[in-house]
C-alpha cells in the first residue's frame, strides 16, 4: 500500500469509528444532553428526543457539518445562485427557506423585465439580484449568528440569553420590523392589498418589474386608433 492509501485508511476508520464525533456512532454525551427535550409529532402525539433516539437504529444517527456562510460568488456566465447555495444561515434563526424564496422573488422580478437574453444583460440582470438581496441576507446571517450565541456555553451564551429575553416587547417590534420590511413583492402580477402591520420596501427589483408589468397593461387596455 502506498503513504497515500494507508492515510486515506486510518481517516476512514476514524470517521466510522466511535471516537469520531462524525461517523455513525455520534457522541453519546450529546444524546443524553438532548434526551428530554420535548418534541410534538405529526399526530398531535408529546414525545422527546429521547424516545426518537430509542426507536431510531444507531447506525441512522450522526452529526453532520453545519456551516454558516455568506458567499461573494453568486454567478457565474449564465448561472445563478440562490437560497443555501449562496447564503446559509443558522437555522436557529428560522430565516433560510425564506431568505430563499425572497432571492427567487428578486430574481424572476429582474428576469421579466429582462430587455433581451444576451451575456450582457443578463450579467447585468445577475449582478443587480446579488446588489439587492446580499445586504439583506448579510443582515439575517448576522441576527442568526446573534440567536446561535443564546445557545453557546460559558459567560458569552448566558448573557445573549438573558438580554434577548428581557428585551422589552417594543424594541422587539422595532428589529423584527427592519427584518421584515425588506421582504421583495412580485411586480409582475396584481398588487395584493397588505395586510400586515409592516410595509414593505419596494425593492429595486419589484419597481423594475412592476413598470414593465404596468406598460405591458397599459398597451393592452390603450382604446384602438
Amino acid at each position: 500500500l502506498s503513504r497515500k492509501s494507508i492515510k486515506e485508511a486510518t481517516e476512514q476508520r476514524f470517521r466510522t469509528s466511535e471516537n469520531s464525533g462524525w461517523g455513525t456512532f455520534p457522541p453519546q454525551s450529546l444524546c443524553d444532553e438532548t434526551r428530554d427535550f420535548p418534541v410534538q409529532l405529526n399526530d398531535g402525539t408529546h414525545r422527546t428526543l429521547g424516545a426518537l433516539y430509542d426507536l431510531t437504529p444507531k447506525d441512522l444517527i450522526s452529526m453532520v457539518m453545519l456551516e454558516e456562510k455568506v458567499f461573494d460568488t453568486w454567478y457565474s456566465g449564465r448561472t445563478v445562485l440562490l437560497g443555501d447555495a449562496c447564503h446559509k444561515i443558522h437555522p436557529g434563526g428560522g430565516q433560510g427557506v425564506v431568505t430563499a424564496l425572497h432571492d427567487a422573488i428578486a430574481l424572476a422580478n429582474l428576469l421579466y423585465a429582462l430587455p433581451s437574453s444576451t451575456n450582457e444583460e443578463v450579467t447585468q440582470v445577475f449582478e443587480e439580484y446579488r446588489e439587492e438581496r446580499h445586504p439583506i441576507v448579510t443582515q439575517t446571517y448576522r441576527s442568526a449568528q446573534m440567536i446561535r450565541k443564546m445557545t453557546d456555553r460559558g459567560i458569552d451564551g448566558a448573557l445573549t440569553l438573558f438580554l434577548a429575553t428581557n428585551m422589552p416587547s417594543w424594541l422587539w417590534r422595532i428589529v423584527l420590523a427592519s427584518t421584515l420590511k425588506a421582504r421583495p413583492q412580485v411586480g409582475f402580477l396584481p398588487e395584493i392589498k397588505n395586510r400586515g402591520t409592516v410595509v414593505p420596501i419596494a425593492s429595486p427589483s419589484f419597481l423594475k418589474a412592476k413598470a414593465v408589468y404596468d406598460f405591458e397593461g397599459s398597451l393592452h387596455t390603450a382604446a384602438p386608433v
